[in-house]
């Protein structure tokens, strides 16, 4: 063979094994691996025992009617929040012209310390309020008291306890006899701040 040939063969075989090359197909092993989630958003609910005031009748100035409400975190979050709402209306003897002052701002809530149990109040008292201040408060935040300062764990309940009073205020308080009061409260409760989660 002259060398022309044998050079023009090399050349040949080598473009060739470079066709094979970049024309091929590699095997490789795979696998895939999934994962799933749900989530589902909790839930405050939070219930007052009793749910309607004990009717207080037969009142008179200087009269101290103590109650105790038990609030129940119904739901699975904690509740962080607490807070009250006191709206109230007067309703006037029948016949009897409306009064020139506001029976609200003669009756008194003492919100009483956890540790009361029964007896004089004196010295069982945190904080006290007239129905007419507690009304123009718009919310009391309770988480001011000790007994609520951190809330109510889900599953778990505290108790309120009050004290109301038809103050005497040493002076004449004819108008209001026979005349009635209505007392509605609102209990809010809120969450905690949202958190990072881990687990």
């Amino acid at each position: 063979m002259g060398i022309k040939k044998t050079l023009g063969l090399g050349i040949a075989s080598a473009a060739l094994g470079l066709s094979l090359i970049g024309g091929g197909t590699f095997a490789y092993f795979s696998d895939t691996a999934q994962t799933t989630a749900t989530f589902a958003a909790g839930t405050l609910d939070l219930n007052t025992d009793p749910t309607q005031f004990i009717p207080l009748n037969n009142l008179k100035p200087g009269d101290i009617a103590v109650r105790s409400f038990k609030l129940k975190n119904d739901g699975s979050l904690d509740i962080k929040g607490l807070s009250l709402k006191s709206e109230y209306t007067v309703t006037n003897r029948e016949g009897a012209p409306a009064n020139a002052d506001d029976l609200g701002k003669h009756f008194k809530i003492h919100i009483l310390k956890s540790s009361y149990t029964s007896g004089a109040i004196t010295n069982q008292i945190e904080t006290t309020l007239t129905f007419a201040e507690l009304k123009a408060l718009n919310t009391l935040n309770l988480t001011t008291l000790p007994e609520f300062s951190n809330g109510i764990a889900a599953g778990s309940s505290k108790d309120f306890k009050v004290a109301f009073e038809f103050a005497d205020n040493n002076a004449d308080q004819n108008e209001f006899q026979g005349d009635g009061i209505s007392l509605s409260w609102t209990f809010n409760a809120l969450q905690g701040l949202g958190e990072i989660r881990t687990n």
